[in-house]
């Protein structure tokens, strides 16, 4: 496989250029260094900081999916700092970025929460109003003030006239809970959860309640559920955090570091895309230098016509579950091929190599080393995996402190 996947590469139409050099060309460092800044300000939700970044950044790369979905999120959660009268520009400029990153591929579930937050396009009629809506207000206003009892008649109210109003049951459930009716409010959460199985906040709740009750091993199971369902969403990992400190675990990802993919820059001196692979001298050196270049390669690829061969519907090139699995593969069986003893290997070409021996190295791809790109690909592997994505979380990213 070494040699056809070298092969390969003569007959692309661009050319590759490999760099024996850990750094990278100052416009590429810059760009990154600005896109850190941007993320650091967005993870801060200093959304006023983050957007001129992201303006800029989305000027830079327009192509890039993930920095017209920020610069979306930076717009919205910065409108409320500007004057009333400009608000609907800007939601409605955010809106148009994200249909358009929708348009182009993103599925994302920040994405579609976020869509469906900001409503309706100008001049659509809004959908009528749910049934229980009324109830559901009077609910909430109810639980505001504290009477949680009444809130609970509501909320229940809400729910036989409308059932598939998520919420009613879910906070019926969070009512029960904050009474202290575990057992009630677990039931509340499974008729949420039967509403929509791919929202994260019903499976947390239960897994909380669960962990009141003493059944730490089912509250686990609810978070690990609570990540499958919206797995690119930061609070269903916040819950497993807290199950995992509460019964003396660590919740953390295997020690995988992958080599550097290849990278399009530049074109030739006959218009073909320039393909780039940077390669740490220092991993060529190691036991497993061989991986890393057959890695390198192997995505380099990608960028040409197994892309397209894979993912005939898309017109794009993007970052795939399929490229990173292949790549991986390319890197293993060279290992294999030339009977590197695994003793000689760092945990990087260790865990990956028992990853891929048990099934599992999708899972770790889709759950702990996606991007914007690879993320496009959960649903449809969910949909077929779910028991070796359960099986994953609590092998690998699960251990005892």
């Amino acid at each position: 496989m070494r040699f056809a996947a070298q092969t390969a590469l003569i007959l692309l139409p661009f050319t590759l250029t490999l760099s024996m050099a850990a750094g990278q060309s100052a416009p590429a460092a810059d760009l990154q260094q600005e896109a850190a800044a941007a993320q650091a300000l967005y993870d801060q939700q200093n959304f006023v900081g983050a957007l001129p970044l992201y303006e800029d950044l989305h000027n830079r790369v327009p192509a890039s999916l993930i920095y017209r979905e920020r610069l979306a999120m930076a717009l919205i959660g910065s409108a409320a700092t500007r004057p009333a009268a400009e608000q609907p520009a800007i939601r409605d400029r955010a809106r148009k970025l994200l249909l358009e990153a929708q348009a182009a591929g993103d599925n994302s579930n920040l994405l579609q929460i976020m869509l469906e937050k900001l409503g309706a396009n100008p001049g659509v009629p809004s959908a009528p109003t749910s049934p229980g809506a009324e109830d559901f207000a009077n609910a909430e206003k109810a639980f505001s003030n504290g009477n949680l009892p009444a809130a609970l008649k509501l909320y229940e109210k809400a729910f036989a006239e409308d059932p598939t109003l998520y919420e009613a049951p879910l906070y019926a459930g969070d009512s029960e809970f904050k009474l202290g009716h575990y057992a009630e409010a677990n039931a509340w959460y499974a008729k949420a959860v039967a509403v929509n199985p791919e929202r994260e906040t019903a499976y947390r709740y239960w897994g909380d309640s669960l962990m009141k009750m003493g059944d730490n091993a089912a509250a686990r199971d609810k978070f690990i559920e609570s990540i499958l369902a919206q797995p690119y969403q930061r609070t269903p990992r916040i819950g497993l955090q807290q199950w995992a400190n509460a019964n003396h675990m660590r919740f953390l990802p295997p020690p995988i570091t992958l080599p550097s993919r290849a990278q399009t820059g530049g074109t030739d001196k006959n218009g073909n895309p320039q393909i780039n692979i940077n390669l740490d001298p220092s991993a060529m050196s190691s036991p497993a230098g061989s991986a890393v270049l057959a890695y390198s390669m192997g995505s380099a690829i990608w960028h040409g016509d197994k892309f397209h061969q894979a993912y005939p519907n898309e017109t794009q090139y993007r970052h795939s579950l399929a490229e990173e699995v292949d790549s991986i593969h390319t890197a293993l069986s060279v290992l294999k091929e030339r009977k590197v003893s695994p003793d000689t290997l760092d945990a990087t070409w260790k865990t990956l190599l028992q990853l891929d021996s048990e099934g599992l190295l999708e899972c770790w791809i889709l759950l702990d080393h996606p991007d914007q790109g690879i993320a496009q690909d959960y649903l449809q592997y969910r949909a077929a995996h779910r028991d070796l994505l359960r099986q994953y979380i609590a092998k690998y990213d699960l251990h005892p402190a």
